[in-house]
């Protein structure tokens, strides 16, 4: 009983035993026997560069007229081909989940639909793609590829439109990272991120660098690794970054661009650009002097140089290169066992299918797994690890989206939408994408090197000095022992001192003075001309003033040096005036009352006046209303009775002159004007015997009248109308003297406006 006790449960063992090895054996052949279903594949890849002069090309390497690349780039060929192989074998020797139970259940081989050539340019990529999509009869499943981020963006966008996903191997510029734009992209290899995070820690962590310059291509590439070098160096670490672009694919651009760069001063330099750009930057930068044994340079390279582009360099510029710095995003590193094995088992392998299809100027399979060193090729060990993965995802993304049957209508999208849970272990290290089908890595590891020469082989290599991962720099050897331009051991600055402004111009000599002569004459000329037009202006006021004064003289009978005098004599007044109280210069001035004696001697001999006055008054040598009124239609021919007998009831009365507007007269005409008024009003003097003083005016006669009283006493003579007047002749005879009767005459002849001016002829004047 024990021991049938103890058998029971080894017999049950060996059954299970039994029955795994059976389904295990039967799940074989199932496998074994079951059909697969191809998934078309079209492989973009760089094996020639259309931006290379035709005379740069080594000798024997060109392929349809355009400069093949080296050994480095056809291993990477040869990569993205065994990773097919593997996929299709269920080889898990590098990928473990090629032989995963799902994997061996899955149905799907890939099945290579074109290996195109990009050339390095997108024309020829969109051009070899529409062919191969021509071609096959219908529309690849996948696309693998291209490297640059230039022709990844043009092609995703050709292949976003059609339906058909993207697994670039070698793009890595940020603007790529949008779902929206680009819905089938996706990228075996981490973005710039963690190289641009990289060269700022080494900058200012390492070389105390506060300032630094970039020049970039304006691509795809260059465009989003200088954004994200002014998130990282000027957001982050604080650094002054000098941005310097210039096109891409051209050298031409790059004149003017070095040529800024010098001028700044700026010591430490990081060009950002692919294949022959970076050999065009460093050409440049030898020929204008900017790279430099003395002060030390430091100038870095980014990971879009290869040790074949900088074999293209001149003598000098190798020099010159020697010792730079590379900073660049790591593939495989020698912890990942599967990267070892890799290495390990690359003489082993054979030519996978269609290495045939290669360019026939390359070597052939068998001597480069012979004799190429792949662990040594940073090409190899940092972008055709990212190849041999793009592959493995496409196979494993393939049996995820359609693990059985054929394939559906839906294919392509289901493929894409498998991305977020597709993850595995690859040569790069664990691979899985997020939603925008960027590569998701939680620290990128970036390798930091030197920039080598060696004059045995004339070859460059890159000689790994740190790792920089997550802002921590780790040196390989313990400590910092980086070269750097030529060689130097010298530790560099960032900012060299501004160059010296230019030298002025030599100034021009001076001109010989002119001649004694032509200043003469030219002064003569300018004094003559400056004389006659101030003689001109004086003449002009001369004759204006002499032209006024006489018409004043003609017009009121008086001699123009009297006019001369009171008019001097009123203008020294005012100004004493104006100079002791300067404010009354702004109150209206006022009109004296009386009149000069010295001019009343003229108006004594007014011989014209005399006689008009005796024809019309009386024998008293006075003048009544009725005398008035008749001198006024007779000589002065008026219509207007109102008017005259308001002007001879204004001097009867007393009213004031001074009141009257001068509606129409200003200036130095009404100041002339109001002179020969007062000059003719003088009601003071009785020493001749036709003028006698106002007192002697008769109005005796009407003070017993009331009419006249009223009309004596009204203070406003608006509304005195002609029928009143005709009333008063008879009863009420005012009298006024000679004086007072031509001289209110006169007065009002050139104050007061007389209404029909346009009928009525013109009033008694003193002309």
């Amino acid at each position: 009983k024990p021991c049938s006790e103890n058998m029971l449960p080894r017999s049950a063992a060996l059954a299970w035993l039994a029955t795994l090895a059976w389904t295990q054996s039967s799940a074989t052949i199932h496998d074994t026997q079951q059909p697969r279903t191809s998934v078309s594949v079209a492989m973009l890849q760089r094996w020639t560069d259309e931006r290379l002069a035709p005379s740069s090309c080594t000798s024997g390497l060109r392929h349809l007229g355009n400069c093949l690349l080296d050994i480095d780039r056809h291993s990477v060929c040869l990569i993205a081909l065994l990773a097919m192989q593997h996929f299709n074998e269920r080889d898990g020797r590098f990928v473990p989940a090629f032989s995963s139970p799902l994997t061996h259940a899955c149905n799907k081989n890939l099945s290579l639909d074109g290996l195109i050539d990009t050339r390095s340019t997108v024309p020829p990529a969109l051009l070899g793609l529409v062919r191969a999509l021509r071609n096959s009869g219908g529309h690849p499943r996948l696309i693998i590829g291209p490297g640059r981020s230039e022709v990844s963006l043009a092609v995703s966008t050709m292949a976003g439109f059609l339906g058909i996903p993207v697994i670039s191997y070698s793009s890595t510029s940020p603007l790529l990272s949008s779902a929206a734009r680009y819905p089938f992209f996706m990228r075996s290899i981490p973005t710039d991120e963690g190289e641009a995070s990289a060269i700022c820690t080494f900058w200012r962590s390492e070389m105390q660098f506060t300032a630094a310059a970039v020049l970039y291509a304006q691509d795809t590439y260059g465009i989003g690794f200088a954004a994200l070098l002014r998130h990282h160096c000027v957001d982050t670490y604080t650094m002054r970054i000098h941005m310097l672009s210039f096109e891409a694919s051209t050298h031409e651009t790059l004149v003017a661009s070095v040529e800024s760069l010098r001028n700044s001063g700026l010591n430490a330099v990081l060009i950002v650009g692919v294949g022959p750009e970076n050999t065009w930057a460093i050409e440049e930068a030898v020929a204008q002097g900017l790279l430099r044994r003395s002060p030390t340079s430091v100038w870095a390279i980014a990971g879009g140089a290869s040790p074949s582009d900088l074999h293209a360099l001149s003598s000098a510029a190798k020099e010159a290169a020697d010792g730079s710095i590379r900073v660049a995003t790591m593939g495989a590193t020698e912890t990942n066992p599967l990267w070892r094995r890799f290495v390990q088992e690359w003489p082993l392998f054979t030519p996978p299918a269609h290495s045939d299809s290669l360019p026939a100027n390359w070597s052939t399979a068998e001597s480069v797994f012979a004799n190429f060193n792949i662990n040594a090729s940073s090409v190899a060990r940092d972008i055709g690890t990212y190849m041999y993965d793009a592959v493995a995802a496409a196979g494993l993304l393939a049996c995820a989206a359609s693990p059985q049957g054929p394939l559906s209508s839906t294919f392509t999208s289901d493929l894409f939408d498998a991305r977020s849970s597709t993850h595995f272990a690859g040569l790069t290290g664990n691979v899985s994408f997020d939603k925008n089908g960027d590569r998701t890595v939680t620290r990128v590891s970036v390798s930091l090197s030197n920039v080598l020469y060696d004059v045995h082989t004339g070859k460059f290599n890159f000689v790994g000095k740190a790792t920089i991962q997550g802002g921590l720099v780790k040196w390989t050897a313990g400590r910092r022992d980086l070269v750097y331009n030529f060689r130097s051991t010298e530790e560099p600055v960032a900012q060299l001192k501004p160059p010296p402004p230019p030298l002025p111009p030599p100034t021009p000599p001076p001109l010989p003075p002119p001649s004694s002569t032509v200043v003469t004459a030219r002064f003569l000329a300018i004094l003559v001309i400056a004389v006659v037009l101030v003689g001109a202006a004086c003449c002009s006021c001369f004759c204006g003033c002499v032209f006024k004064l006489r018409v004043v003289s003609r017009r009121f009978g008086v001699r123009p040096q009297a006019l001369l005098s009171l008019i001097a004599r009123r203008r020294l007044r005012r100004l004493r005036r104006f100079k002791h109280f300067p404010l009354r210069s702004l109150q209206k001035p006022q009109v004296p009352r009386g009149t000069s004696s010295s001019l009343e001697l003229p108006l004594q001999g007014h011989e014209q006046l005399r006689t008009l006055f005796r024809k019309y008054s009386g024998d008293d040598a006075r003048m009544v209303l009725g005398d008035w009124l008749r001198f006024c239609r007779e000589q002065q021919k008026e219509a207007d009775e109102a008017a005259a007998t308001e002007a001879f009831l204004r001097v009867v009365t007393g009213a004031d002159l001074a009141h009257v507007e001068p509606s129409h007269a200003s200036g130095q005409t009404f100041r002339l004007r109001n002179v020969i008024k007062h000059f003719t009003i003088a009601r003071q003097s009785d020493t001749q015997s036709f003028r006698r003083p106002r007192a002697s005016v008769g109005i005796d006669e009407c003070s017993h009248s009331p009419a006249g009283q009223g009309l004596l006493q009204r203070s406003s003579l608006a509304s005195f109308s002609s029928k009143a007047v005709h009333a008063q002749r008879g009863s009420c005879a005012q009298k006024v003297p000679f004086n007072s009767v031509f001289g209110s005459a006169a007065h009002d002849g050139n104050s007061v406006s007389t209404k029909n001016a346009g009928s009525a002829p013109p009033r008694f004047r003193l002309s």
